[in-house]
């Protein structure tokens, strides 16, 4: 019987198991633990941020948005395995879901996106410049991610799978646009329910059935944003249906316009945050940058690796200069947010 493209699905324990268990000497490699420290405590700052606010401000947004973030990065990670299953993850500490979601996955959405949104919202923007912003700075500072995981084996893509074409180095192009027009989406939708909705006081029951509905309706709005993206990649039925050729090139300046379009519109529209810095919210989004620097840098002979093939050590290496660029790009973001008191 041919082996499992993942190694995680050849372990048959864990595959038949709920939740699984591996201690810190079974992981592949340092950079497991990593990640998984840097991301959990991610999600714990998160949430002591949004109780803050709470504390502060009498209202219960913030937590409605870390909230919204782990019901609906669940949701899309939990539909993904059962459906495109184009890629699968490697082994933590912590697997559920017969060995196919790691817990800092689960923890990923509400300190990754949790950060982003209430990084974003300190500019004041109008919903649909803000929730497009948030898309961009989000899709940004995921390249970075993106760019690492696949090159230490934290996740492998199914290269044969014509959903994930094209690459960009280890990269599939769809894993950059869907977060960027995912997230948009989720934005927009969370800025109604968890924020306007509770300034004008909307019922409880209201806000509930909302937050329940949320992950299904950011799924539907994200799906809409990406159809120009699909019309040319035909990644999957029915697009591929279409009565013209597949168009990687075109597909990929579909993707090329569109994030710079965002990125153009955050530049032009920011201004100078009214509310003081908020050194609490700066923590995660620096120390994910410092943290993937640093798995950068004592993973730089890998780059110095590559085979005929392109692979390192059997794995894809990530596209360095993008990296570089979203390194600098995000922690101008993340200072622009938070500038420094006027004398």
């Amino acid at each position: 019987m041919q082996d499992h493209i993942a190694y995680a699905m050849r372990n048959e324990q864990a595959t038949q198991s709920l939740i699984y268990f591996n201690s810190p000497s079974q992981l592949l490699d340092w950079s497991f633990l990593a990640i998984e420290w840097l991301v959990i405590a991610g999600a714990l700052l998160g949430l002591l941020h949004a109780w803050r606010y709470r504390q502060q401000t009498g209202s219960p947004s913030a937590l409605l948005t870390w909230l919204g973030c782990f019901v609906y990065g669940l949701s899309i990670d939990i539909l993904s395995y059962y459906t495109v299953e184009n890629f699968w993850h490697g082994e933590f500490s912590v697997m559920f879901l017969y060995n196919k979601l790691p817990l800092y996955i689960a923890c990923f959405y509400p300190a990754f996106m949790y950060h982003a949104y209430m990084m974003i919202r300190r500019l004041n923007l109008a919903p649909l410049t803000e929730a497009i912003s948030v898309g961009f700075y989000a899709g940004f500072m995921y390249l970075i991610f993106d760019n690492l995981g696949p090159m230490l084996g934290w996740w492998i893509w199914d290269t044969s799978d014509a959903t994930t074409w094209p690459y960009i180095s280890s990269v599939p192009l769809t894993s950059y646009h869907w977060f960027f027009t995912f997230t948009a989406a989720f934005a927009l939708i969370n800025r109604t329910i968890s924020w306007e909705w509770v300034n004008r006081g909307a019922s409880g029951r209201k806000i509930a059935l909302a937050h329940l509905l949320q992950p299904v309706a950011t799924i539907l709005f994200g799906s809409l944003l990406f159809i120009p993206y699909n019309l040319f990649g035909q990644g999957m039925p029915p697009y591929d249906m279409l009565p013209w050729e597949r168009s990687l090139p075109l597909a990929g300046f579909v993707h090329v316009l569109t994030f710079s379009l965002a990125g153009w519109l955050l530049l032009m529209k920011w201004r100078r945050p009214e509310a003081p810095r908020d050194p609490l919210l700066m923590v995660f989004p620096l120390a994910y940058l410092a943290g993937h620097a640093y798995i950068y840098i004592a993973k730089f002979g890998l780059f110095f690796q590559v085979d005929g093939n392109g692979l390192s050590q059997g794995l894809a290496v990530g596209n360095l200069p993008a990296v570089l660029l979203a390194l600098i790009g995000t922690t101008a973001i993340v200072l622009a947010c938070n500038p420094p008191p006027r004398d």
